[in-house]
């Protein structure tokens, strides 16, 4: 058991606890066996393989070997309460004196239940993260793949394996080599079983690489007859051509054609502002249902590419119906209509849809849920953008939270026995969230692949980092996650910039 000495010029010291000499296993791979470190500030000690801090401040210690661009680095780790606990990589300049450095973090913050990712240039910015339970002194397994600026983390209560979601996945290029260190922030942490080896390439051979397709926003895909239909509002530069509902098909769910408008206002009830379609099938016709001038109206074809005909003189009545429609058929065939009205901001309502497929039952509406949780507020107190999903019995109200133009923009979702409510919002919302590389990413839809065998999430994201518009379609697998208690948590894997597999079945 070692404890770090003060130095009159830094609290430095290296463990040499087994000062063994690094064993190269092959060519390819280099096993670092954690046991030569350089202590940078807290007490730090060491019984077996666990390595343990004590602290009124940060604490890091440093790996006195440097590995290679690609590596891969596995531990266990623990933070006690009102703690940090986590990993810096491609570090340097790291200070003693105070918790400075340059380089990138990945870690763990029990108190507010998030695994995060970030760097510093001496002063902390946030990349991405990912909100889930974590408890206090309780150990996880992080495994972190860094394949030069793409950085992938996977985090568990047991050994993580392959076929995980990643919880961070994206691409950073601020930092391209430096340390690999243990980083406390807080009274106290334990790390052990560390292992760090290089890493072969982590990017699939073949694969799609978001944004998929330019000017579409809000999408709804439809998937009829092997081609998918997006139905978007037209986020192009000219106002003109935001005059309608524009489509785009792919047989991938990557590669997209420009189809034109599947109606116009010269079709329509109102004049400007068409905005997030809905689509679904219903006795061999097609049911279009669309925002325009800040009003639901309806429209029928007989063919999924349109053109699209509106039902009736104006718009869906009663008045509260506004923007944002969402149709769910249950497995009844009973169908559900949702959408989003104004009042203390913007909340989501929702009744059941009569057979005329344009009027909803009065007296079954109901308020779903409104903005009242801190992620749905940023610019503006907004829930938004519903879809459901049915899964083991539960149904899922997924919805984006806060304004479009805010690059905090992200999805949640709340569960229920029944479509209608009452819900319950997951207590670790929200679960696809913006980042430092991919802004404004929310409003969306779900599909599976081509072979059915894997679900999609749809959504669009802001231009860049610094534009709104044009905005973009993008595309991510999900899936539920069975736990110990119910219901099933829905997973996002996303959103990434970075190349991904195909989707399953993709001809």
């Amino acid at each position: 058991m070692l404890t770090q000495r003060p130095a009159a010029d830094a609290f430095l010291l290296v463990l040499t606890c087994l000062l063994c000499p690094i064993e190269i296993a092959s060519a390819q791979e280099i096993a670092l066996h954690a046991d030569q470190f350089q202590a940078i500030g807290g007490e730090w000690t060491r019984e077996g393989s666990t390595y343990s801090v004590a602290s009124s401040g940060p604490a890091k210690a440093i790996l006195m070997q440097t590995p290679q661009a690609r590596f891969e680095l596995q531990l266990e780790l623990c933070a006690s309460a009102e703690s940090q606990a986590g990993v810096i990589f491609h570090a340097a300049e790291v200070s003693a004196e105070t918790d400075a450095y340059r380089g990138f973090y990945v870690g763990i913050d029990p108190k507010r239940n998030v695994f995060i990712w970030g760097k510093s240039e001496h002063r902390w910015r946030s990349i991405a993260a990912r909100g889930r339970r974590l408890l206090e002194d309780h150990w996880y397994h992080l495994r972190l793949q860094v394949d030069h600026e793409h950085v992938r983390a996977w985090l568990d209560e047991r050994p993580v394996i392959n076929d995980e979601y990643p919880e961070l996945d994206g691409s950073d290029e601020s930092f391209r080599q430096g340390q690999i260190g243990l980083r406390c922030l807080g009274s106290g942490a334990q790390f052990r079983n560390i292992s760090v080896r290089n890493l072969a390439s982590t990017a699939p051979a073949v694969g799609y690489q978001n944004p998929v397709q330019e000017n579409c926003a809000d999408p709804c895909v439809l998937l009829h007859n092997g081609t998918y239909y997006a139905y978007c509002t037209y986020s192009a530069d000219h106002p003109e051509m935001r005059r309608g509902i524009r489509m785009f098909t792919s047989v991938d769910l990557c590669n997209w054609m420009d189809r034109g408008f599947v109606i116009t206002r010269e079709r329509s009830w109102g004049h400007s502002r068409f905005w997030a379609p809905d689509v679904i099938a219903h006795n061999g016709r097609f049911y279009l249902y669309y925002a325009v001038d800040t009003r639901i109206c309806a429209a029928v074809a007989d063919d999924p590419g349109g053109p699209f005909v509106q039902l009736g003189n104006g718009p869906m009545l009663p008045d509260s119906i506004r923007i944002d429609a969402h149709v769910f058929r249950d497995d009844d065939g009973q169908m559900y209509f949702y959408y989003v009205a104004f009042n203390d901001g913007n909340e989501i309502h929702g009744g059941r849809l009569n057979p005329d497929m344009i009027t909803v039952q009065e007296d079954s509406l109901r308020l779903m849920i409104r903005p009242d949780q801190a992620w749905e507020t940023h610019r503006a107190r907004i829930v938004e953008g519903p879809a459901i999903l049915k899964n083991n019995g539960t149904y899922y109200l997924t919805y984006s939270g806060s304004h479009f133009e805010s690059p905090q923009y992200a999805v949640g979702y709340a569960t229920s026995d029944s479509p209608l409510g009452p819900w319950k919002k997951y207590a670790h919302n929200p679960v696809m969230q913006s980042t430092a590389y991919a802004h404004g990413t929310a409003h969306h839809c779900f599909v599976r692949s081509p072979d059915q065998q894997e679900l999609f999430i749809v959504y669009h994201c802001h231009r860049s980092l610094t534009a709104t518009e044009p905005r973009q379609l993008a595309i991510d697998r999900v899936r539920f996650h069975q736990t110990d208690e119910l219901p099933d948590v829905l997973e996002v894997h996303g959103p990434t910039v970075t190349l991904q597999p195909f989707p399953s079945g993709r001809r």
